[in-house]
């Protein structure tokens, strides 16, 4: 499969043909790059935090210009998050994908509706995302039209489960406890694994067609091994979480998650 320049160039916003001189760390995506909920949120409407990976890598990079924002899908980034690039932007980090599939669905059915929802919801999931290599691949070409000069960098996800050989209790909901058999967090792993390799697919299409250098995916799933729901190790993950301010955080990274996200990205830096 090829993909020309021209398309690539076709997906800049129109908004954005004459970009500002940009700062020198700008982080896009979701939830996961947005630190949804961990408190204290810099941008309540976004559930943009403080402890977000961009911030916590920002530190020892001079700080960063952030526009993730929770329930981000390839379009929304595209369209909404490149008030921040410009000829001087040296560093862009990219979390985005899993959301132009309708992945909440994906858990709800997957904690209430028994194995064979579950594996139809993973399966719906799979179909909405079958353009996503080519979407990532256009986003990608926007971004380095509008930051000729970063270094960008795409990451995956974390599985949410471990090996999970029984039953998984990942908290409760209106007192009632919430729980995941090995089928469906198998399925759900699987559905991560497909979207992780989605979007490396994505990567690898645009650095093919257009030759750029600059351009890398970054495995976390493995540095998450031993760290997901119902895994022997200290979760990096939160299960469901009560109360109004902090339920956001549920099926997020939690403080922890976001400092190996950090880590992880550091070392693709240094390497």
């Amino acid at each position: 499969m090829t993909l020309g320049l021209g398309l690539l160039a076709a997906a800049t916003p129109a908004s954005a043909v004459e970009p500002p001189d940009g700062a020198a760390y700008v982080a896009l995506g979701d939830s996961e790059a947005a630190g949804t909920g961990n408190l204290p949120y810099l941008d309540a409407d976004c559930l943009r935090s403080a402890r977000a990976y961009p911030e916590l890598l920002g530190a020892s990079l001079g700080g960063v210009a952030s526009s993730a924002c929770a329930g981000a899908s390839t379009a929304d980034v595209l369209t909404g998050q490149f008030g921040d690039l410009g000829p001087a932007t040296r560093l862009v980090t990219l979390t985005v994908g899993v959301n132009d599939a309708d992945w909440q669905g994906v858990l709800l059915a997957c904690a209430t509706g028994g194995d064979l929802a579950c594996a139809a919801a993973v399966q719906a999931a799979a179909a909405d995302l079958a353009s996503l290599p080519l979407d990532i691949a256009q986003l990608l070409g926007a971004i380095r039209q509008q930051a000729p000069a970063a270094q960008i960098l795409v990451t995956g996800y974390p599985h949410l489960f471990g090996d999970v050989t029984g039953t998984c209790t990942v908290g409760a909901f209106q007192g009632t406890r919430v729980t995941f058999s090995a089928a469906e967090a198998a399925a759900i792993n699987q559905a991560i694994t497909g979207v992780n390799a989605l979007i490396a697919g994505g990567v690898s299409l645009y650095a093919t067609s257009t030759g750029d250098p600059g351009v890398a995916y970054v495995d976390v799933a493995a540095a998450f091994d031993g760290h997901g729901l119902c895994d022997t190790g200290d979760r990096w993950i939160s299960g469901l979480v009560s109360g109004v301010a902090t339920f956001d955080r549920s099926f997020h990274l939690n403080a922890a998650g976001q400092q190996a996200y950090a880590g992880i990205l550091a070392g693709a830096l240094a390497g």
